[in-house]
């Protein structure tokens, strides 16, 4: 137990801005008396304000500053000797003091912190936004995919070009593959377009919506298995809930970034503009390594040999070119997939 504390600072009554030279004397028990003191010696006269233990409370210890006590109506004594500490205040008090305070636990906040913001994004959102996704209703998934479906109609998307004949040898195999691999019929929905901004390319939204352009179509004309093993790629993004988690992290990131940044609009948009979309992109290139194996996992199911994976791949990576930069940026669904002669290679070693 504590003895009796006397403590000499400056009163302020509750929405008053007079200043009182005062002493607070602390009894034992925690009773709080507050009275003018005569600037010329310790003589202790009129009360000005008196509280239980539970009717005040002590600031922050922050070095350089003296230690509030805030009374319950609002009235604050100051100490007038800044390095006084209340003993009632608590080590833990003290303690964050210290810490402030000392240099070595200073620069090893600012070291560390942006290492567990980084594992935050890296490791910690992924793994959040995998468990939250059995929580998203089926019919926000479903909302998700008809809205994203109609912009990309508004905007990129043409009527297909392609022959009657090709149309229906892709939804031929299209729909004997969800027969034999018993996938819901009614989930899933083919669509072809031409697509100048997407060029050869193929894609699934979350209600389970699959489009393939023309152009990829046209590439792969001479391979039908090669254009199903793409086509059971985008069926395993939607298995996956790829869309949906990449959603939740990408709303996860931008709530870490609000919570540390304080939400200012230059900071946060320069950050989830770029930065976000990068560190995004190592947990795609996760999610499209899960769909290369979904495809080759059922193409073999289907009796056919990953060698079809491998033909597409290889096919896309011919009607680029070989040449370096070009190559490696083209190369990628959406700039997010793996290096394409890294997937190649994954399917012609099952």
């Amino acid at each position: 137990m504590h003895s009796t504390v006397f403590v000499q600072g400056q009163f302020q009554h509750a929405g008053s801005s007079t200043l009182y030279a005062a002493m607070a004397e602390i009894s034992p028990q925690g009773m709080l008396h507050i009275r003018a003191a005569d600037n010329n010696a310790l003589d202790n006269n009129v009360l000005l304000a008196q509280a239980a233990p539970a009717d005040y409370r002590f600031g922050s210890a922050v070095p350089g500053l003296a230690v509030e006590l805030r009374l319950r109506d609002g009235a604050v004594f100051v100490p007038n000797d800044t390095r006084y500490r209340w003993p009632q205040s608590g080590k833990h008090r003290n303690l964050a003091e210290r810490l402030e305070s000392h240099k070595l636990s200073i620069v090893a906040a600012v070291l560390l912190s942006p290492l567990l913001l980084w594992w935050i994004i890296v490791d910690l959102m992924p793994m959040a936004a995998s468990a939250a996704v059995p929580l998203v209703p089926d019919s926000v998934k479903q909302q998700m995919g008809r809205q994203t479906f109609y912009s990309l109609q508004k905007t990129t998307l043409e009527p297909t070009e392609l022959p009657a004949e090709q149309q229906a040898l892709v939804r031929y195999h299209w729909q004997m593959a969800l027969n034999q691999l018993s996938l819901e019929q009614r989930q899933y929905k083919l669509h072809l377009f031409k697509s100048d901004f997407f060029g050869a390319n193929a894609f699934a939204l979350p209600d389970g919506t699959v489009v393939i352009t023309d152009q990829l179509v046209s590439l792969l004309k001479d391979n039908p298995d090669a254009i199903l093993a793409v086509l059971l790629h985008e069926i395993g993004h939607v298995e996956g809930q790829h869309s949906v988690r990449l959603i939740a992290q990408s709303l996860g990131a931008t709530l870490v970034f609000g919570i540390v940044f304080g939400n200012p609009e230059g900071v946060a948009d320069l950050l989830l503009g770029s930065g976000s979309v990068l560190l995004q992109n190592a947990f795609s290139r996760d999610m499209e390594r899960e769909a290369d194996q979904f495809a080759i996992a059922k193409l073999t199911a289907l009796g056919k040999s990953p060698q079809a994976f491998a033909d597409a791949m290889s096919a896309l990576l011919a009607s680029h070119g070989d040449d370096g930069e070009q190559s490696s940026a083209l190369l990628k669904y959406l700039s997010t997939h793996p290096d394409t002669r890294e997937r190649i290679e994954q399917a012609t070693a099952k």
